[in-house]
């Protein structure tokens, strides 16, 4: 048996709107395309890994709706474990109502429902699951003391933590090195860093360093199509990003981290796993949809040698 992921999050529903353009206040868009799909960053990261090859466990809540079922047998359909997902009958599943334009940039709005029932109490009860667990993957879309249980069980029994630092939530998150890798982008570095901002081209590298620098082994800064930048003990490189055209970003990071997470896991070295990733990351800006978009361990491969990467 593999080694096990085990990713610890959100679940959502998602409407999504495709529209020529974001509408104007007051104004009525028409000639959209309309797409319901299943997302939430700790859904997607879950979905990501197991695509990419990883032996992954899933922990989430759901609500009471019609969309639950069917969202629970979709993430078996990917194998993964999801014998510590739960069910609750008073509040619904976490929803997103996504929009984008012509581009492919996506605007969300989110309402958490069931992803706020996975308390300090659930996690409590996962104990055993994150003490066998070769990584645990966490985002912030469940309560944050929750978040910082997982992180004290998982100091507790030197599981490894990847913490992706998103989306930025109002309360304060300590970097140490309980996480033992963190993932972020421009914007959520910035905020962790408590600075203005992070420019993509001169000051990722030393962004990057800084936040290594408060405890986590490796820190990667994605950057969107001027790729990403590593920071570890061997020092900071950049990595380039793929050239494709983007169609939907969607659900773009959490395909990052669930690959990154499945490529460590499986014994490959740091700056190849991000390669791995940032491969997994450009196929699915390609397609629309958040889960749907996702990539399989086959179709990154193919991408890898067609782009001449392997």
């Amino acid at each position: 048996m593999a080694k096990k992921i085990t990713v610890i999050g959100s679940s959502n529903i998602d409407f999504i709107m495709k529209a020529p353009h974001l509408p104007l206040k007051g104004e009525t868009v028409t000639d959209c395309v309309f797409q319901q799909t299943f997302g939430g960053k700790g859904a997607n990261q879950a979905v990501a890994a197991a695509r990419a090859g990883g032996n992954v466990s899933f922990v989430s809540c759901l609500g009471n709706d019609l969309y639950a079922p069917i969202l629970l047998k979709s993430l078996k359909s990917d194998g993964i474990d999801a014998a510590r997902i739960l069910r609750f009958s008073d509040v619904n599943t976490g929803s997103a109502l996504v929009m984008f334009d012509g581009n492919g940039e996506n605007y969300l709005t989110v309402a958490p429902g069931a992803n706020y029932k996975l308390t300090p109490k659930v996690v409590k009860n996962c104990e055993k699951l994150i003490a066998d667990s070769a990584m645990i993957l966490l985002q912030m879309e469940i309560p944050i003391e929750s978040n910082r249980e997982i992180l004290s069980l998982a100091e507790k029994y030197k599981t490894p933590v990847i913490f992706n630092y998103a989306p930025i939530r109002g309360a304060p998150t300590k970097v140490d090195e309980k996480m033992r890798g963190l993932v972020v982008n421009e914007v959520e570095a910035a905020s962790l860093l408590k600075v203005r901002k992070v420019d993509p081209n001169d000051g990722a590298k030393e962004a990057a360093e800084a936040l290594r620098l408060k405890g986590p082994r490796f820190v990667v800064i994605t950057l969107g199509s001027k790729g990403s930048v590593v920071a570890c003990e061997d020092g900071v490189r950049k990595i380039p990003a793929f050239k494709v055209k983007p169609v939907d970003t969607t659900a773009a990071g959490d395909t990052f981290c669930g690959a990154l997470a499945t490529g460590i896991v499986g014994g490959m070295p740091l700056y190849e796993a991000v390669k791995f990733a940032s491969a997994a990351s450009a196929i699915s800006v390609t397609k629309m949809g958040a889960q749907p978009s996702i990539p399989s361990r086959k179709e990154i491969h193919a991408f890898l040698k067609l782009s001449g990467a392997l």
